[in-house]
């Protein structure tokens, strides 16, 4: 072999040497942007716009596809905190949707919630702003319409049975329905007589599998070792007719038993204005504390139903109900028919776990 064969076989192999090296470096720098797309990949998890309001994180392209509205930014800034909303007439199959009235709905206004994944288990309606029509006062013209929801409605679809039929003021309160494979009806109703459209829920979607997903079949799940539990439209000065339907207490890390207290002013569930009564007294409107009395110890004198004019353990005036049931509950029973006589405002009632069992 000459040397200039050598030479020509020599600078092939550092010809081929060189391309070898620049595939590899090519290889790692396109390993290196795999890497970086990665890291922008983020789960669509919950957040809070620059308003307060709540989102969902999803990449401005996602949010703009769902008509979202960017609201700040989220994981680490390579996400937006998108929030929706939904209108009469709409479906929706995003979490942390917000239903609005519009001033002009017409009845019956309704939105179809489906569910966001299969994985979702229940509907979580919290209503921001809920002001409609004030239920039937003792002046109707109706027979046995005092506390009827007569002028507007609303309810809601659930896998079971429907959720309680209410109106008036309910803002700050919240609502849970059981996620429909066939998606979730909210449905507002009017009459030509109504004057109050106004509200503003939240719509979340809970999974089955997470710790802050309520017990099947509690309508309100309340969380923390003290807080306060009040029947639909207390604040608008009338309980509801027709209520059936259980208000779900967690039980706390150390606690074992639960007291639930009220002011006579603050507890009127038919009855006589300050006169408390229990058990078999109430029959037509009561709410339900599972084996209530007068201490968490079990006693002879324990009830599961309280009425009247004040929440009483014992005797007629005010006094603590203590329970160590489980779980927590507060049973809601109105009847559809109440007379002149009857109190009518509902109730609020406080509640604070106990230690002593």
């Amino acid at each position: 072999m000459t040397n200039a064969s050598r030479l020509q076989i020599f600078r092939l192999s550092v010809l081929l040497t060189l391309i070898t090296l620049s595939r590899s470096e090519d290889d790692s720098r396109a390993g290196k942007g795999l890497n970086v797309l990665n890291i922008v990949q983020f789960p669509n998890d919950a957040c809070t716009t620059s308003t307060g309001k709540s989102g969902v994180c999803y990449t401005k392209s996602e949010c703009d596809a769902r008509s979202g509205s960017a609201q700040g930014s989220c994981a680490s800034g390579f996400g937006v905190c998108c929030y929706t909303t939904a209108k009469c007439g709409e479906t929706t199959s995003t979490n942390n949707t917000y239903f609005q009235s519009s001033g002009s709905d017409a009845s019956p206004c309704q939105l179809t919630v489906c569910k966001a994944s299969e994985d979702v288990c229940q509907i979580r309606m919290d209503f921001d702003t809920f002001e409609t029509d004030q239920p039937a006062s003792t002046t109707s013209t109706v027979e046995n319409a005092q506390t009827q929801c007569q002028n507007s409605m609303f309810y809601a679809s659930s896998d079971g049975d429907f959720s309680p039929v209410i109106c008036g003021t309910n803002t700050g309160y919240h609502m849970i329905v059981e996620a429909d494979d066939e998606c979730n009806i909210l449905t507002f109703t009017f009459t030509s007589a109504s004057t109050t459209k106004n509200w503003d829920m939240r719509i979340s979607q809970i999974p089955c599998n997470v710790p802050w997903k309520s017990p099947e079949g509690c309508t309100q799940y309340f969380t923390g070792s003290t807080g306060t539990v009040s029947s639909y439209n207390f604040a608008g000065g009338s309980h509801l007719a027709n209520q059936n339907y259980v208000n779900c207490i967690r039980q706390e890390e150390g606690f074992c038993s639960i007291a639930y207290s009220s002011t006579s002013s603050n507890f009127q569930v038919s009855g006589s204005s300050g006169t408390g009564e229990r058990g078999s007294s109430c029959a037509t409107d009561y709410v339900m504390i599972p084996r209530g009395g007068t201490g968490t110890s079990p006693a002879s004198n324990n009830f599961d139903r309280y009425c009247g004019g004040a929440l009483a353990s014992t005797g007629t005036s005010s006094s603590t109900v203590f329970t160590r049931r489980y779980p927590f509950q507060i049973g809601v029973y109105f009847d559809g028919s109440e007379v002149a006589t009857d109190l009518t405002p509902g109730f609020e009632i406080s509640y604070a776990q106990q230690t002593s069992c």
